[in-house]
């Protein structure tokens, strides 16, 4: 039992490690998006010559933006790991679909946002010493990265909130109304669809827009941090069970004896 103890111990350090990095992750990104001049947002009608002066005006703090973009989003992957270990927790452990799922997609959404911030550095890389509709092009890929690749992170959001509804456990590691929150946050990103076509270049949908930029970004914040704050006190509360092996379901074991 010592052994156990001792392991969960490890264990739950390693996780708090993980919930932290997830909370430093926000600023590094939010910090790496306003270094790189990507917060506040570009406009689709902006011209060429406008985007070039953008990343020609202080190229060496665009780079350590982006440098902090990958960083802070590569820590996101931690943070999203210790989501899946929780969503777990919540499912049966012969059939683990939801948390299969938030694996699978969270890896894809790390990928994407890793190439996301690639893209913004070669973007600025080359600003002002090639043609500048190549660099509004670059520009244009850069974004479409950034927005247009929605569905998986909304897939990824909608598994952790089916698995905040259906908890079972008792005391819940999440409240229901979070999940109902996770799947709000889902509902703000919807908008994404639209960035291509010409009716959204500009208003409230538009890159810079109130409902696709601002309000998705005043969820994502706050959203992290409920979420980090309920598995830390899950954490916490596991770590008071003499034998913490003994607070999982436990799942029949099923023999065949040819």
């Amino acid at each position: 039992m010592s052994d156990i103890a001792g392991s969960f111990a490890v264990n739950a350090k390693t996780q708090r490690l993980f919930v932290w990095s997830g909370i430093a992750a926000v600023p590094l990104m939010f910090g790496g998006l306003l270094l790189a001049r990507v917060l506040p947002p570009h406009n689709a009608t902006w011209s060429a010559e406008r985007i070039v002066e953008i990343y020609t005006r202080h190229p060496t703090l665009v780079q350590l933006g982006c440098v902090l973009m990958m960083v802070g989003f590569a820590f996101w992957g931690w943070w999203t790991a210790s989501i899946s270990l929780w969503v777990w927790r919540t499912e049966s452990r012969r059939f683990p679909i939801l948390t299969f799922a938030t694996l699978v997609l969270t890896a894809i959404n790390t990928m994407v946002v890793e190439l996301m911030s690639i893209s913004f550095a070669v973007t600025g890389f080359r600003a002002g010493h090639i043609s500048p509709e190549i660099t509004l092009t670059l520009n244009d890929v850069s974004w479409f990265l950034y927005y247009y690749t929605w569905p998986p992170y909304v897939l990824w959001l909608i598994a952790i909130a089916i698995a905040m509804l259906r908890d079972k456990n008792q005391p819940a590691i999440f409240p229901r109304w979070l999940g109902w929150l996770t799947l709000a946050e889902c509902v703000t990103i919807f908008p994404n669809a639209i960035q291509t076509f010409h009716f959204a270049e500009n208003g409230p949908f538009a890159w810079d827009g109130f409902v696709t930029c601002w309000l998705v970004a005043g969820f994502h914040g706050p959203w992290t941090f409920l979420v980090a704050y309920y598995i830390l006190k899950a954490v916490k509360r596991e770590e008071k069970v003499p034998n913490p092996s003994s607070s999982a379901k436990q799942v029949p074991v099923e023999v065949y004896v040819q």
